[in-house]
């Protein structure tokens, strides 16, 4: 199930090609008559753990990235809806000055894959004047045939599956747009053209086979997408910030964005695009393959220059970077923290302006722990860690308890918090004796250690790693337990979906006494009460908001508890099977390539 990757010297697209796509976009007058909506697609019952409240303070890079990269192509006619802020806008209701949408963008994640279908849905109620659906997003990329035949008759469909990037989505509206004459509707253009066969050469797309009317067989798969190596050719993230849509309960849309100024009203949180990849090979993750196996990264003052307009023009102060592993190369830390800790805010360096927090690995900052003292001044205040399992008996990723200990008293003394992401998994007993193996000694042994925060999830077939086969080889994987059938948000890592345990209600209950053994009054007490403390502020308001989410957590998942202990629980036998076929496109007298060389030649 893991994505392959292209040949090494054809992984990026050529410097400076995704600018000028961009600019022959631009340059079409038509563009900006096109309305077109992106969608973030959000399932509620995912709501589960210490973090559930973040979720809606969050603004989320992914349906920002690809409307920043539209709207600088020249679709200027663009609203991005966060369905955790407003559940009931439907595609079918949104008017554009009376016209509705164009094109839908939905964008997912496998767990809210069911809301971003009744988006889909809701769109086919405009009938022949419904948009050009174009679905994106982890979902997407990992299992992309999911998007068609949605519905219980399975009449509804994305017409487009974008499985890569900014870049192929931009490559795709350059070939629409192109091929668009007297103000022909984008979707019959689209399927004009890949009826045509005249989008088989654009890698990183997935879309049906023949007449778009005739019943579901096949689907086209072009391949694996080209990456931008350079993310500065990126459009700024101040793009996608303007163009939100604010919170309401309406099923259409505001009259206008939220302004930037009052963005910090709404949200507290930008999400940053800052690095992409990680040298390890964890067999439950996929991001090493979706980036095959590359590192990428922003320059040191492209991050500098939009923490400082991003800061100053929304009021927002707090960032967390979405990267695989931040200290994944240290020149690149080294050069991007030295730039930071240049970066002032209306006068104040970033160490007292901005709170900045992301991801990386134990073993990489501790290899790089002197760069501790740089990166707080850079503006860093904490690092979440996928510790995983502190004996190392799960995964080996260099973390040990000496490890932990001395590197989060570093992280302390500096004023970083760390915070562990802990892996229940099978084995694994709730309590151990004489050593770390249990998850109640690893989750006090984090606390005594400096941690700030702990999350616990337990470990779930991960789709596209390489480690996603074993569990249904293996009959772990539960189809039902009692009335209750699993679907895509069960994988949030929150619920047991996975086990060989006979009583699986045993691992969902130690989940929630791991997470009671960190937040609870004694440790918000004692939390309280160590005013020296560098981290005071930051431990005693997450202990707030772990004991508030661990109580909300075991009220929405007692329904869910009850029926994996009452039963009966059936398990898979098999993998989910592929409902349809994908194939790569056929060659034929029209394919792009043949007509390239016959023009050369």
């Amino acid at each position: 199930m893991e994505l392959p990757s292209r040949p090494k010297n054809d992984r990026y697209t050529r410097p400076g090609q995704y600018n000028e796509l961009e600019r022959r976009l631009r340059a079409n007058p038509d563009a900006e008559q096109i309305p077109v909506l992106v969608c973030y697609a959000f399932d509620f019952r995912t709501r589960l753990g210490p973090f559930l409240f973040a979720d809606m303070s969050l603004l989320t890079a992914g349906p920002r990235a690809i409307a920043a990269a539209v709207y600088q192509a020249g679709f200027t006619q663009l609203r991005i809806v966060q369905h955790q802020w407003n559940r009931n806008v439907r595609p079918s209701e949104v008017r554009f000055d009376g016209v509705p949408p164009q094109m839908l963008f939905v964008s997912s994640m496998q767990i809210h894959s069911a809301n971003a279908y009744e988006l889909i849905a809701d769109a086919y109620r405009l009938g022949e004047g419904r948009p050009l659906i174009l679905a994106g997003g982890a979902k997407a990329i990992y299992e992309p045939w999911d998007f068609f035949g949605c519905g219980p008759d399975g009449k509804y469909s994305a017409d487009v599956v974008v499985t890569g990037e900014e870049y192929v989505a931009l490559e795709l509206l350059d070939r629409i747009m192109e091929s668009r004459c007297g103000g022909e509707h984008p979707r019959k253009t689209f399927h004009r053209l890949r009826r045509s066969g005249l989008l088989d050469d654009i890698p990183g797309l997935v879309f049906r086979e023949g007449d778009e009317k005739a019943p579901l067989d096949r689907l086209i798969d072009t391949g694996i997408q080209r990456m931008v190596q350079d993310l500065d050719e990126l459009p700024h993230p101040m793009v996608g910030l303007a163009l939100i849509e604010p919170p309401h309960r309406r099923r259409t849309l505001a009259s206008q964005p939220i302004p930037l100024p009052k963005l910090h009203r709404y949200g507290g949180i930008v999400s940053l695009v800052t690095t992409h990849g990680c040298k390890f090979h964890c067999p439950y993750c996929p991001i090493p393959a979706y980036n095959q196996f590359t590192f990428r990264f922003k320059s040191p003052t492209r991050l500098r220059d939009e923490m400082e307009r991003v800061t100053e023009g929304t009021g927002i102060r707090t960032f967390f970077g979405t990267d695989d592993n931040f200290f994944n190369n240290r020149e690149t830390v080294e050069e991007i923290f030295t730039e930071l800790a240049r970066g002032k805010v209306h006068g104040r360096p970033f160490r007292d302006a901005v709170i900045l927090g992301t991801e990386a690995t134990e073993f990489d900052v501790f290899k790089n722990q002197d760069l501790l003292p740089l990166c707080r001044e850079g503006g860093l205040r904490a690092i979440w860690f996928g510790i995983e399992d502190m004996t190392a008996e799960l995964v080996k990723k260099g973390q040990s308890p000496e490890k932990t200990k001395k590197l989060f008293e570093l992280l302390n003394q500096n004023g970083i918090s760390p915070m562990a992401m802990m892996m229940h998994h099978d084995g694994q007993p709730l309590v151990s004796r004489g050593n770390l193996y249990g998850l109640l000694n690893q989750v006090n042994f984090l606390r005594k250690s400096g941690s700030v925060t702990v999350q616990v999830t337990i470990l779930t077939p991960s789709v596209g790693s390489k480690g996603y086969e074993e569990p249904y080889a293996r009959g772990m994987v539960i189809a039902n337990a009692g009335n209750e059938k699993v679907e895509d948000f069960h994988y949030d890592g929150n619920h047991c979906v996975a086990t060989e345990d006979p009583n699986p209600w045993r691992k969902q209950i130690n989940l929630y006494l791991g997470y009671a053994s960190f937040y609870n009054p004694l440790n918000f007490v004692r939390a309280v009460a160590n005013w020296n403390d560098p981290l005071w502020s930051f431990r005693v308001m997450y202990q707030l908001y772990g004991m508030a989410g661990l109580v909300r957590s075991v009220a929405k998942s007692w329904g869910w508890i009850t029926n994996l202990y009452r039963g009966p629980i059936y398990k898979m036998t098999t993998m989910p099977r592929r409902p349809l076929l994908m194939v790569p496109p056929p060659v034929t007298p029209n394919h792009p390539a043949l007509r390239l060389e016959a023009q050369t030649v």
